[in-house]
């Protein structure tokens, strides 16, 4: 019974969010923030397709990028499965304009998390994200396309060297006073 529940919950939520009718920057705030916090926390991995282009440009540390929706997908799929209890904590969101029917969003947000699966590191740690020592910047273009509001670029800085310290159980991040 807890199981049918929980899915209704889920369920639930899902419905809130795709009620969210964006009509300016804090409405569209609203909407991302909302499911990035519902594919991360909840994994609903299945979401990022309800907030990304299909021909999406995602650019992120050190050059890397994702050039289709399914790899965006994967890495959050990679990062979840190292730390099965991820949660975001979205610090900052705001929007303003960019041509017609198009803003510009900048988020500031962190992870916390405790690697218990193997990652591309190789075996679990055990060692945790601490919240600010994990922090992250996005800036996402999007994009009203077709009737929904999508992200169509984005550049993000996730802290790939303190999460690769986490996964190899490099101590040097804790010595980091906050």
């Amino acid at each position: 019974m807890i199981c049918f529940e929980r899915a209704d919950a889920l369920h639930a939520h899902e419905k809130a969010l795709r009620a969210i009718q964006v009509t300016d920057a804090d409405t569209l705030c609203a909407y991302l923030k909302g499911f990035w916090e519902f594919i991360y926390n909840h994994k609903m991995f299945g979401c990022v397709y309800d907030i990304y282009s299909d021909d999406i440009e995602l650019y992120r540390e050190n050059g890397f990028v994702l050039h289709s929706i399914e790899e965006v997908e994967h890495e959050t799929m990679n990062l979840c499965a190292a730390f099965p209890d991820l949660q975001v904590h979205i610090a900052d969101i705001f929007a303003v304009p960019s041509g017609e029917e198009e803003y510009r969003v900048w988020m500031r947000y962190y992870f916390t998390g405790t690697n218990k699966a193997y990652s591309i590191y190789g075996a679990p740690t055990g060692q945790k994200l601490e919240g600010e020592k994990a922090i992250n910047l996005s800036d996402f273009h999007v994009r009203k396309i077709d009737g929904e509001w999508l992200i169509v670029l984005e550049r993000t800085m996730h802290p790939c060297d303190y999460i690769r310290a986490v996964c190899t159980g490099d101590t040097s991040f804790t010595k980091l006073e906050m």
